[in-house]
């Protein structure tokens, strides 16, 4: 029998699917609550901003090389949330001024079923976000694999935050149970090998050194657009602090990714073929063969 990743729990597997049961319970009250027409309509707010915030995350990375490249994966993240976040804030504003809740219908059968089948949309709900939740999960725990990993490496010592995410990960993907919940995760498997790269890259100096020795990039680091967001105090203080907000909301990272010659310059660099030359380990050197001794 094979023994069970060091991380991985089945008990923690146990209150995860605790914990969604009872998240299921709550929408389907709060569907009920709301009504057949408010909760129908979140449900539909859910669904189009996802659809509508793909297409915006998915036009807006075309513009910079599409998504195998750096600029267009951050542009395309960070439109594409964006653009998610308002269409749902707006048509739930909307649906909550226009129509009544299940309180606010005269009782009996009218009210009986108006709050069932906003309990029944709350369901619907419930099983998007629990769905998108299993991506959230498995990606912040890729990143939280990546971390250890070098952490461990280096002998330093593992954050408790980078521990937990590890073993939520492991712990979902446990079992058959695991197994069929990677079968249903939307995400591509390529995305979570990009985030693994990523994360290492950014930790581990010789691969920064490899990465930076594929050819184009050292094109791309000389741009003065490039330059002038090195030298950027808050962009170093923040690539130090690994907050990856402020690094994409940073001024000086709009403007360089504006810049037309830049933009050209990373688009012709296949961010996949560059990731996987930096996380090529060197051969070592065959050792040299002694001579033969009378």
């Amino acid at each position: 029998m094979n023994s069970l990743p060091a991380e991985a729990s089945p008990q923690w597997q146990g209150v995860i699917f605790l914990c969604s049961a009872v998240f299921i319970l709550w929408e389907f009250w709060r569907g009920w609550r709301a009504g057949v027409v408010r909760s129908g309509i979140n449900l539909v707010a859910l669904f189009l901003s996802g659809v509508l915030g793909l297409l915006a995350g998915q036009t807006a990375a075309s513009v910079f090389g599409g998504t195998n490249g750096l600029a267009g994966l951050f542009v395309g993240l960070g439109v594409g949330s964006v653009t998610a976040m308002v269409v749902f804030v707006l048509i739930w504003f909307l649906s909550s001024v226009l129509f009544k809740r299940t309180d606010h219908q005269a009782g009996g059968l009218l009210k009986f079923f108006w709050g069932l089948g906003g309990g029944f949309f709350g369901l619907l709900t419930a099983l998007m976000i629990l769905w998108s939740g299993i991506s959230m999960i498995r990606a912040m725990g890729t990143l939280a694999e990546a971390q250890t990993e070098v952490a461990r490496e280096k002998s330093r010592q593992v954050s408790k935050l980078a521990t937990g995410m590890v073993t939520l990960k492991e712990s979902l993907e446990l079992g058959p149970t695991g197994e069929f919940i990677e079968s249903i995760d939307v995400m591509p498997d390529d995305v979570y090998t990009l985030i693994r790269d990523v994360s290492v890259l950014s930790s581990d100096e010789t691969s920064m050194v490899r990465f930076s020795e594929y050819p184009g990039i050292q094109d791309i680091m000389a741009h003065p657009k490039m330059i002038e967001l090195l030298n950027d105090p808050d962009i170093v203080q923040a690539a130090q602090n690994k907050n990856f907000l402020a690094i994409v909301g940073n001024k000086n990272l709009r403007a360089a990714l504006e810049d037309p010659t830049l933009v050209e310059q990373l688009q012709k660099i296949d961010l996949r073929a560059a990731l996987n030359f930096a996380m090529k380990k060197a051969s070592p050197k065959p050792s040299p063969t002694p001579s033969h001794l009378p």
